[in-house]
């Protein structure tokens, strides 16, 4: 073989890998859909809680390499054993990293909000949304920060989004509570 059939051989595996690749987002970003779908037409909590882990397991695994699923694991086992800061600094270089993926992201505004946070944590939360709008967790992290700051005008609005995304999220459950808060704090 010579030179030009090598490099002609090569370019053509290499063209054939990028459309592998691009099926394959594309297939994953179907199946997120449909994911969404079954959570919202599910017929029970329990099965909508299958839905909702599944979709954790996307979000969580969405990197666009194995490198950084790797640390998007390696972040999430520092915020799961309470190192803050080293989680927080972990998810703010994955963030850098990968610009496109919402969950890092959203376990920014998560971090943010554990410390107290809560503009910081808003301010993220309206990043990861860009990214992915119908992220059930950072849009219930929302109505939480929205009851803290006694903006429930704004929570109840999030829990009408929620509940078009997720009518099984345990966060719904609250809405006559901060109806009543809504109430009492116009009186």
């Amino acid at each position: 073989m010579n030179v030009f059939t090598l490099k002609y051989i090569f370019n053509t595996v290499k063209l054939l890998i990028l459309i592998l690749l691009l099926f394959s987002k594309t297939s994953f970003a179907s199946d997120l859909t449909q994911l969404f779908s079954n959570l919202k037409n599910a017929s029970d909590h329990e099965i909508a809680m299958k839905y909702e882990k599944k979709i954790w397991h996307y979000w969580h695994n969405d990197g666009s390499n194995e490198k950084n699923n790797a640390m998007m694991k390696k972040c999430l086992n520092y915020l799961d054993n309470g190192a803050l800061k080293i989680s927080l600094d972990c998810f703010i270089t994955l963030k850098k990293i990968e610009k496109n993926w919402a969950e890092p992201i959203n376990k920014i505004a998560t971090i943010k909000f554990l410390l107290g946070d809560y503009d910081g944590s808003l301010k993220d939360i309206k990043l990861t949304l860009l990214k992915e709008p119908r992220h059930f967790g950072a849009i219930a992290g929302s109505v939480q920060i929205n009851i803290i700051l006694k903006k429930y005008d704004r929570a109840i609005k999030d829990l009408d989004r929620l509940k078009e995304i997720h009518p099984h999220i345990s966060i719904l459950s609250i809405r006559p509570f901060i109806l009543k808060l809504l109430k009492n704090s116009s009186i």
